[in-house]
């Protein structure tokens, strides 16, 4: 058996033309607002016919949404004054930020969309500066290589020529020359083979 209540679980509304139906207890959550006291037990004679409210019905769904999630972003369709005046007529207090329309996030998706391609640069330049490194470190080692070798030959210096090792006369004179960090690592290491 159904109890006394069961016909009042839902409130239903024509609004501009437009039929919602609606749990009782969105309502019971706003008793403060004109529709929380419209659908009260003293002004609801039969709840079984639609309230009529004459405004716009793509407003009112818009309105039933901002009281289900206490937000709304308002599709292009709605302008977001009218909607704010609908809120004022329903009694529906709503503080600063919660109602965005579409148009207004076009910039906040712009700059998203910017700030991920400044981080996805970022991440680049560091790859760079790791395959920088990386080059670096290859040409050290082979310098290092050759160095050591001549060293153990007992020759106090090394020449590199391009004709004999082009590879190795590349990688360093970009050590030597072109890196400043690696000349000075290069003597950090092997003060005597200037």
């Amino acid at each position: 058996m159904a109890s006394p209540e069961a016909p009042t679980a839902t409130v239903k509304f024509d609004v501009g033309g437009r039929l919602f139906k609606t749990s009782r207890s969105l309502f019971d959550q706003h008793k403060e607002t004109m529709l929380g006291r419209l659908i009260s037990d003293t002004w609801l004679d039969d709840s079984t016919k639609p309230i009529f409210i004459d405004r716009d019905g793509d407003i009112f769904a818009q309105v039933l949404n901002f009281l289900r999630y206490g937000s709304v972003t308002l599709p292009n369709s709605i302008p977001k004054d009218m909607f704010l005046r609908d809120l004022d007529y329903f009694g529906i207090s709503h503080e600063s930020g919660t109602v965005v329309g579409e148009t207004e996030k076009f910039p906040l998706r712009v700059k998203e969309m910017l700030e991920k391609l400044a981080r996805i640069d970022s991440d680049a330049e560091e790859l760079e500066r790791k395959k920088s490194g990386v080059k670096l470190l290859q040409g050290l080692t082979a310098i290092t290589a050759l160095c050591c070798a001549e060293y153990a030959c007992g020759r106090k210096s090394v020449t590199i020529k391009s004709q004999t090792a082009p590879d190795l006369h590349q990688a360093a004179s970009k050590v030597m020359n072109n890196h400043p960090a690696g000349k000075e690592m290069f003597k950090i290491c092997y003060p005597s083979l200037d």
